[in-house]
Protein backbone atom coordinates (compact mmCIF):
# COMPACT_ATOMS: atom_id res chain seq x y z
CA UNK A 1 0.00 0.00 0.00
CA UNK A 2 1.32 3.57 -0.41
CA UNK A 3 -0.22 6.53 1.01
CA UNK A 4 0.14 10.57 0.58
CA UNK A 5 -0.29 12.78 3.26
CA UNK A 6 -1.21 16.68 2.74
CA UNK A 7 -2.94 19.04 4.79
CA UNK A 8 -1.45 19.34 8.52
CA UNK A 9 -0.86 22.13 9.85
CA UNK A 10 -0.86 20.97 13.39
CA UNK A 11 -0.01 17.96 15.76
CA UNK A 12 -3.00 17.06 16.59
CA UNK A 13 -3.53 16.64 12.89
CA UNK A 14 -1.00 13.93 13.08
CA UNK A 15 -2.95 11.90 15.52
CA UNK A 16 -5.56 11.48 13.43
CA UNK A 17 -3.44 10.45 10.68
CA UNK A 18 -1.38 8.38 12.94
CA UNK A 19 -4.73 6.54 13.94
CA UNK A 20 -5.46 6.08 10.31
CA UNK A 21 -2.34 4.57 9.75
CA UNK A 22 -3.01 2.02 12.42
CA UNK A 23 -5.83 1.17 10.33
CA UNK A 24 -4.11 0.66 6.99
CA UNK A 25 -1.11 -1.36 9.15
CA UNK A 26 -3.60 -3.68 9.94
CA UNK A 27 -5.52 -4.42 7.17
CA UNK A 28 -1.70 -4.91 5.33
CA UNK A 29 -0.73 -8.83 4.92
CA UNK A 30 2.18 -9.79 7.05
CA UNK A 31 5.59 -8.58 6.09
CA UNK A 32 4.17 -6.14 3.82
CA UNK A 33 4.95 -2.63 3.83
CA UNK A 34 2.96 0.64 4.18
CA UNK A 35 4.93 3.58 1.76
CA UNK A 36 3.86 6.99 3.39
CA UNK A 37 4.90 10.34 1.45
CA UNK A 38 4.41 13.08 3.90
CA UNK A 39 3.77 16.27 1.75
CA UNK A 40 4.82 18.96 4.49
CA UNK A 41 4.16 22.77 3.93
CA UNK A 42 0.50 23.22 6.02
CA UNK A 43 0.14 26.47 7.73
CA UNK A 44 -2.21 28.05 10.25
CA UNK A 45 -1.98 32.01 10.73
CA UNK A 46 0.99 32.04 7.58
CA UNK A 47 3.19 29.59 10.23
CA UNK A 48 4.21 25.88 9.92
CA UNK A 49 3.65 24.19 13.54
CA UNK A 50 4.52 20.95 12.79
CA UNK A 51 7.91 19.96 11.54
CA UNK A 52 10.29 16.38 10.53
CA UNK A 53 11.00 15.61 14.40
CA UNK A 54 7.17 16.11 15.13
CA UNK A 55 6.05 13.62 12.33
CA UNK A 56 8.32 11.20 13.51
CA UNK A 57 6.97 11.43 16.52
CA UNK A 58 3.44 11.14 15.98
CA UNK A 59 2.99 8.70 13.37
CA UNK A 60 3.34 5.15 14.68
CA UNK A 61 6.46 3.74 15.02
CA UNK A 62 6.22 0.35 13.47
CA UNK A 63 9.07 -1.21 10.89
CA UNK A 64 6.62 -1.88 8.20
CA UNK A 65 5.69 1.81 7.87
CA UNK A 66 7.95 3.53 5.56
CA UNK A 67 7.90 7.83 5.78
CA UNK A 68 9.38 9.81 3.31
CA UNK A 69 9.16 13.39 3.84
CA UNK A 70 8.14 15.31 0.51
CA UNK A 71 8.76 18.99 -0.41
CA UNK A 72 6.60 18.23 -4.02
CA UNK A 73 4.78 15.38 -5.32
CA UNK A 74 6.66 15.10 -8.36
CA UNK A 75 9.30 13.74 -5.61
CA UNK A 76 7.26 10.44 -4.86
CA UNK A 77 6.17 7.69 -6.86
CA UNK A 78 2.48 6.41 -6.63
CA UNK A 79 2.57 3.26 -8.39
CA UNK A 80 1.84 0.03 -6.09
CA UNK A 81 -1.10 -2.07 -5.75
CA UNK A 82 -3.37 0.07 -3.93
CA UNK A 83 -2.96 4.09 -3.50
CA UNK A 84 -4.76 6.07 -0.97
CA UNK A 85 -4.46 9.92 -0.49
CA UNK A 86 -5.10 11.36 3.19
CA UNK A 87 -6.07 14.80 3.48
CA UNK A 88 -6.79 16.59 6.53
CA UNK A 89 -9.88 18.80 6.65
CA UNK A 90 -11.06 18.02 2.57
CA UNK A 91 -9.00 16.70 -0.28
CA UNK A 92 -6.61 19.52 -2.14
CA UNK A 93 -7.72 19.53 -5.62
CA UNK A 94 -3.93 20.18 -6.78
CA UNK A 95 -2.66 17.06 -5.00
CA UNK A 96 -5.34 15.08 -6.09
CA UNK A 97 -4.97 16.13 -10.02
CA UNK A 98 -1.00 15.23 -10.11
CA UNK A 99 -1.77 11.76 -8.08
CA UNK A 100 -4.49 11.01 -10.68
CA UNK A 101 -2.18 12.30 -13.66
CA UNK A 102 0.68 10.05 -11.99
CA UNK A 103 -1.10 7.18 -11.03
CA UNK A 104 -2.17 5.68 -14.36
CA UNK A 105 -4.67 3.75 -13.99
CA UNK A 106 -4.63 3.08 -10.31
CA UNK A 107 -7.69 3.47 -8.29
CA UNK A 108 -6.61 6.38 -5.54
CA UNK A 109 -9.07 6.22 -2.36
CA UNK A 110 -9.07 9.35 -0.55
CA UNK A 111 -9.45 9.23 3.12
CA UNK A 112 -10.61 12.58 4.61
CA UNK A 113 -9.51 13.20 8.21
CA UNK A 114 -10.90 15.74 10.74
CA UNK A 115 -9.12 19.25 10.74
CA UNK A 116 -11.00 20.17 13.96
CA UNK A 117 -14.73 21.21 15.25
CA UNK A 118 -14.77 22.80 11.81
CA UNK A 119 -14.91 19.87 9.58
CA UNK A 120 -18.54 19.28 11.51
CA UNK A 121 -19.64 22.73 9.91
CA UNK A 122 -21.12 24.41 6.83
CA UNK A 123 -20.17 26.13 3.59
CA UNK A 124 -20.72 28.93 5.74
CA UNK A 125 -18.89 28.37 8.76
CA UNK A 126 -15.81 27.23 7.04
CA UNK A 127 -15.75 30.75 5.43
CA UNK A 128 -16.52 32.64 8.02
CA UNK A 129 -13.33 31.08 9.04
CA UNK A 130 -10.83 31.61 6.76
CA UNK A 131 -12.29 34.93 7.05
CA UNK A 132 -11.35 35.34 10.49
CA UNK A 133 -7.89 34.06 9.94
CA UNK A 134 -7.36 36.71 7.05
CA UNK A 135 -8.45 35.21 3.69
CA UNK A 136 -9.64 38.24 1.71
CA UNK A 137 -12.96 38.54 -0.48
CA UNK A 138 -13.67 37.14 -3.65
CA UNK A 139 -10.95 34.82 -3.13
CA UNK A 140 -12.37 33.54 0.50
CA UNK A 141 -15.69 32.33 -1.50
CA UNK A 142 -13.95 31.09 -4.01
CA UNK A 143 -12.02 28.75 -2.15
CA UNK A 144 -14.94 27.91 0.22
CA UNK A 145 -16.75 27.00 -2.59
CA UNK A 146 -14.19 24.30 -4.42
CA UNK A 147 -12.95 22.62 -0.85
CA UNK A 148 -16.44 22.10 -0.46
CA UNK A 149 -17.06 20.39 -3.85
CA UNK A 150 -13.95 18.53 -3.59
CA UNK A 151 -14.87 17.29 -0.28
CA UNK A 152 -18.00 15.92 -1.74
CA UNK A 153 -17.03 14.82 -4.77
CA UNK A 154 -13.93 13.15 -4.59
CA UNK A 155 -13.72 11.90 -0.68
CA UNK A 156 -14.16 8.32 -0.68
CA UNK A 157 -14.59 7.69 3.37
CA UNK A 158 -14.77 10.15 6.10
CA UNK A 159 -12.55 8.96 9.15
CA UNK A 160 -14.08 11.25 11.46
CA UNK A 161 -13.58 10.99 15.57
CA UNK A 162 -17.28 11.85 16.09
CA UNK A 163 -20.12 9.87 14.77
CA UNK A 164 -23.36 11.88 13.69
CA UNK A 165 -25.55 8.83 13.42
CA UNK A 166 -24.38 7.47 17.58
CA UNK A 167 -25.30 10.42 19.20
CA UNK A 168 -21.87 11.66 18.08
CA UNK A 169 -20.22 9.27 19.74
CA UNK A 170 -16.23 8.62 19.83
CA UNK A 171 -14.58 6.37 17.06
CA UNK A 172 -12.73 3.99 19.15
CA UNK A 173 -10.02 3.62 16.98
CA UNK A 174 -9.13 7.42 17.31
CA UNK A 175 -9.92 7.58 20.90
CA UNK A 176 -7.66 4.84 21.47
CA UNK A 177 -4.90 6.60 19.48
CA UNK A 178 -4.91 10.30 21.82
CA UNK A 179 -5.40 8.41 25.09
CA UNK A 180 -2.71 5.92 24.67
CA UNK A 181 -0.37 8.83 23.46
CA UNK A 182 -1.45 10.93 26.52
CA UNK A 183 1.49 11.74 28.88
CA UNK A 184 2.16 11.70 32.55
CA UNK A 185 0.79 13.86 34.59
CA UNK A 186 2.80 16.15 37.28
CA UNK A 187 0.44 15.05 40.01
CA UNK A 188 -0.14 19.05 40.50
CA UNK A 189 -3.60 19.56 39.20
CA UNK A 190 -5.94 19.09 41.92
CA UNK A 191 -6.63 23.11 42.18
CA UNK A 192 -5.46 23.96 38.69
CA UNK A 193 -8.31 25.19 36.23
CA UNK A 194 -6.69 25.26 32.84
CA UNK A 195 -7.45 28.04 30.46
CA UNK A 196 -7.04 27.15 26.71
CA UNK A 197 -6.24 30.48 24.67
CA UNK A 198 -7.45 31.15 21.08
CA UNK A 199 -5.43 33.53 18.75
CA UNK A 200 -7.95 36.00 18.39
CA UNK A 201 -5.26 38.57 18.93
CA UNK A 202 -3.37 36.98 15.87
CA UNK A 203 -6.19 36.91 13.57
CA UNK A 204 -7.05 41.05 14.74
CA UNK A 205 -10.60 39.71 16.10
CA UNK A 206 -9.95 41.46 18.83
CA UNK A 207 -7.10 44.25 20.78
CA UNK A 208 -4.82 42.34 23.24
CA UNK A 209 -5.50 44.54 25.90
CA UNK A 210 -9.12 43.68 25.66
CA UNK A 211 -8.49 39.59 25.49
CA UNK A 212 -6.37 40.16 28.46
CA UNK A 213 -9.02 41.51 30.34
CA UNK A 214 -11.09 38.67 29.69
CA UNK A 215 -8.20 36.27 30.83
CA UNK A 216 -7.97 38.13 33.93
CA UNK A 217 -11.51 38.14 34.72
CA UNK A 218 -11.80 34.15 34.30
CA UNK A 219 -8.86 33.90 36.71
CA UNK A 220 -10.10 36.07 39.02
CA UNK A 221 -13.37 34.22 38.81
CA UNK A 222 -11.56 30.77 39.43
CA UNK A 223 -9.86 32.37 42.11
CA UNK A 224 -12.89 32.80 43.96
CA UNK A 225 -13.80 29.39 43.68
CA UNK A 226 -10.87 28.39 45.64
CA UNK A 227 -8.78 27.29 42.79
CA UNK A 228 -5.97 28.65 40.53
CA UNK A 229 -6.40 29.41 36.73
CA UNK A 230 -2.89 28.40 34.29
CA UNK A 231 -3.14 29.80 30.86
CA UNK A 232 -2.29 27.02 28.16
CA UNK A 233 -1.76 29.49 25.10
CA UNK A 234 -2.51 28.21 21.32
CA UNK A 235 0.38 27.03 19.72
CA UNK A 236 0.11 30.17 17.04
CA UNK A 237 -0.06 32.49 20.06
CA UNK A 238 2.83 34.12 21.64
CA UNK A 239 3.55 32.99 24.84
CA UNK A 240 5.01 36.40 26.32
CA UNK A 241 1.78 38.08 25.86
CA UNK A 242 0.71 35.83 29.40
CA UNK A 243 3.62 36.77 31.44
CA UNK A 244 1.60 37.99 34.41
CA UNK A 245 -0.16 34.91 34.16
CA UNK A 246 0.55 31.41 35.64
CA UNK A 247 1.02 29.29 32.38
CA UNK A 248 1.38 25.72 31.37
CA UNK A 249 3.15 25.98 27.96
CA UNK A 250 3.75 22.41 26.42
CA UNK A 251 4.82 21.06 22.68
CA UNK A 252 2.13 18.32 23.08
CA UNK A 253 -1.26 18.72 21.59
CA UNK A 254 -3.39 19.78 25.13
CA UNK A 255 -5.28 16.38 25.05
CA UNK A 256 -2.05 14.49 24.94
CA UNK A 257 -0.54 16.66 28.06
CA UNK A 258 -1.08 14.68 30.87
CA UNK A 259 -0.67 17.85 33.01
CA UNK A 260 -3.49 19.53 31.39
CA UNK A 261 -5.81 16.18 31.60
CA UNK A 262 -4.73 15.41 35.33
CA UNK A 263 -5.98 18.83 35.71
CA UNK A 264 -9.57 19.87 37.89
CA UNK A 265 -10.95 21.45 35.12
CA UNK A 266 -11.02 22.95 31.43
CA UNK A 267 -12.13 25.75 30.22
CA UNK A 268 -12.11 28.10 27.20
CA UNK A 269 -14.18 28.86 23.97
CA UNK A 270 -15.60 26.29 21.36
CA UNK A 271 -12.51 24.74 20.51
CA UNK A 272 -11.48 21.66 19.20
CA UNK A 273 -9.22 20.98 22.25
CA UNK A 274 -11.62 21.54 24.57
CA UNK A 275 -14.05 19.84 22.99
CA UNK A 276 -11.72 16.76 22.91
CA UNK A 277 -10.44 17.10 26.54
CA UNK A 278 -14.38 16.60 27.42
CA UNK A 279 -15.02 13.72 25.14
CA UNK A 280 -11.94 11.38 25.50
CA UNK A 281 -10.69 12.23 29.43
CA UNK A 282 -14.45 12.85 30.69
CA UNK A 283 -12.47 16.25 32.05
CA UNK A 284 -15.12 18.39 33.48
CA UNK A 285 -15.62 21.66 31.20
CA UNK A 286 -16.79 24.91 30.38
CA UNK A 287 -16.91 26.92 27.36
CA UNK A 288 -16.65 30.55 28.05
CA UNK A 289 -17.71 33.43 25.86
CA UNK A 290 -15.60 36.20 25.01
CA UNK A 291 -16.30 39.91 25.38
CA UNK A 292 -16.79 41.24 21.53
CA UNK A 293 -17.16 37.92 20.00
CA UNK A 294 -20.47 36.90 21.23
CA UNK A 295 -21.44 36.50 17.97
CA UNK A 296 -19.39 33.50 17.09
CA UNK A 297 -21.63 31.71 18.82
CA UNK A 298 -24.69 32.59 17.03
CA UNK A 299 -22.71 31.54 14.16
CA UNK A 300 -22.24 27.58 14.26
CA UNK A 301 -23.35 25.16 12.26
CA UNK A 302 -26.30 22.71 13.59
CA UNK A 303 -23.77 19.79 13.73
CA UNK A 304 -21.20 21.94 15.89
CA UNK A 305 -23.74 22.82 18.25
CA UNK A 306 -25.61 19.24 18.35
CA UNK A 307 -21.43 18.04 19.32
CA UNK A 308 -20.49 20.21 21.37
CA UNK A 309 -24.30 20.01 23.17
CA UNK A 310 -23.12 16.40 23.24
CA UNK A 311 -20.16 16.83 25.21
CA UNK A 312 -20.14 20.16 26.88
CA UNK A 313 -22.70 23.02 29.04
CA UNK A 314 -23.75 25.90 27.41
CA UNK A 315 -21.42 28.54 27.07
CA UNK A 316 -21.36 31.58 29.68
CA UNK A 317 -19.82 35.05 30.58
CA UNK A 318 -16.34 34.23 33.21
CA UNK A 319 -18.73 35.99 35.92
CA UNK A 320 -21.19 32.84 35.53
CA UNK A 321 -18.53 30.41 35.81
CA UNK A 322 -20.02 27.37 38.23
CA UNK A 323 -18.36 27.19 41.50
CA UNK A 324 -17.91 23.33 41.70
Amino acid sequence: MRVVVTGVRSRTHLVHVSAYLRTALDATARGELVDVGYLGGGTFLGSASVDASDVARLLPDDPRLRIRMLDRLEDWSPAGDELVYVAVGAPGIRPWIELRRRAGLTRIAVVVTDEGIGSYGTWRTRHDAWLRQGVREPWCTVRTSAVQLADRVLTTRRFAMYDAARDWALDPVIAEEFRSRTSEGDGDGADRVVLLTQPWVEMGALPQAAYLDHVAQVRDRVAATGRRLVVRPHPSEDPSRYDRFETLAGDLPAELDGRVVGSAAVVGGSSTALLNLAALHDLPAWRLLVPGLEHLEERLGADQRGLLRRYLPAAVAATDLPAG
